[in-house]
């Protein structure tokens, strides 16, 4: 049985690999440089999914008590890995005194969609045709208690 992978903060030397997961469908794909680039933003969590590879990533941005959700990726390995990306986003975000996670996610992805709802995030409105792809945008806060 394979184990729940190791969460930590994003390396330099974790980038590349994320850039590749980025390039998976439905992933925001930032280009390599824009991942390395939010090593440095002193406003950003930036952590990666680690077992033995990188295997999931999340990066989200604070700003006052809201932390935003800009890009998150996780192997669907069976193994947790995107409930321990989640986990542990929201406890640095709390820890960072945010009261508040927001994200956005096209109303074509019903597995986030799932995901994010299981987890305990709310719908709290929609952005009609925001995508290229003409799909509404689910915007949802989850609040950090």
């Amino acid at each position: 049985m394979k184990k729940s992978p190791h969460v930590r903060p994003c390396r330099s030397y974790d980038v590349a690999e994320v850039a590749e997961i980025a390039k998976r469908p439905r992933a925001a794909r930032w280009s390599r440089e824009a991942y390395a680039a939010e090593l440095e933003r002193p406003d950003s969590i930036f952590l990666v999914a680690d077992n033995g590879t990188v295997c999931g990533y999340a990066v989200a941005r604070l700003l006052d008590e809201t932390a935003s959700l800009l890009d998150f990726a996780a192997a669907a390995d069976g193994c947790g890995t995107g409930r321990a990306l989640w986990s542990a986003l929201a406890a640095a975000a709390r820890a960072r005194g945010a009261a508040k996670l927001t994200l956005e996610v096209s109303s074509a992805n019903s597995r986030a969609l799932l995901f994010y709802k299981r987890a305990g995030a709310l719908v709290v409105g929609r952005r009609a045709k925001f995508y290229n792809d003409a799909s509404d945008a689910i915007l949802m806060d989850f609040i950090l208690s």
